[in-house]
């Protein structure tokens, strides 16, 4: 585009209070924030709010611009630069730190999850994973997107589409799903904090930390519903399953 516009930031929790200078050039976007923030540089996580907070409001500048044209550009924050404090931090494309897993284990459980696309049953698969990478690249809908994968699961693995009554057949999956991941009420709690507003339009802000425990426990939904499970063996609590797999919390 070519062109350098200011706007205004506020964010109380970061002391952000002031404007902001966008330069748009050869599709980089450099940004410049004229005020001070509080965060501790040992701590990524809150790097990682800091970004995700800055990048929703450059996207809205952004989408303004794509609506004008009719254009799908997109926006993503790739490295922070501070000299007076010592930062030169380069974001990366991963949406949970604390998701390690050794290259062995992550061809094996990528090819087995390529093959289950062999069976027309699960091809609602390609919207559970399509979304889950949503909750990652749009760190403002990462519940919505969480619960629109948890949601999916629910119709295609715990409805019955017999019952006659949308309400009845809704509530009824709800519980089945509850039921065989031994999830309580109070388990979603976290994610529909942050998914129902977004419904609404309302888009709260939400840490990274609290990203990641929805992503963790979205992650092992998704996981518990594609592995086979022997009739009559129980499944152990999900959130055991979550310490077993290495989740911090």
């Amino acid at each position: 585009m070519g062109l350098e516009l200011p706007f205004f930031l506020k964010h109380l929790n970061f002391g952000l209070d002031g404007e902001t200078s966008l330069k748009f050039e050869n599709s980089v976007v450099t940004i410049r924030l004229q005020s001070n923030t509080n965060y501790s540089k040992d701590k990524n996580c809150n790097l990682e709010t800091l970004k995700n907070i800055v990048e929703e409001n450059v996207r809205l500048v952004v989408d303004a611009y794509c609506f004008v044209k009719s254009y799908s550009y997109d926006v993503e924050i790739t490295k922070v630069v501070c000299a007076d404090i010592e930062i030169d931090y380069t974001f990366g494309v991963q949406g949970e730190w604390n998701i390690d897993k050794e290259e062995q284990l992550t061809n094996a459980e990528f090819t087995n999850l390529l093959k289950l696309f062999d069976r027309p049953e699960r091809v609602f698969l390609k919207d559970v994973l399509a979304d889950f990478r949503r909750s990652i690249k749009y760190p403002a809908m990462t519940a919505s997107f969480c619960f629109r994968v948890i949601e999916t699961i629910r119709k295609y693995y715990f409805e019955d589409q017999s019952t006659t009554g949308n309400d009845r057949r809704r509530k009824d999956g709800w519980e089945k799903l509850e039921s065989e991941f031994c999830l309580q009420d109070n388990e979603f709690a976290e994610i529909e904090k942050f998914a129902l507003p977004n419904r609404l339009g309302d888009y709260p802000t939400i840490t990274y930390p609290e990203r990641e425990r929805i992503m963790n426990l979205t992650r092992s939904i998704i996981g518990e519903a594609l592995t086979p499970r022997p009739r009559g063996l129980p499944r152990e609590p999900l959130r055991e399953s979550l310490k077993t797999a290495g989740f911090q919390e």
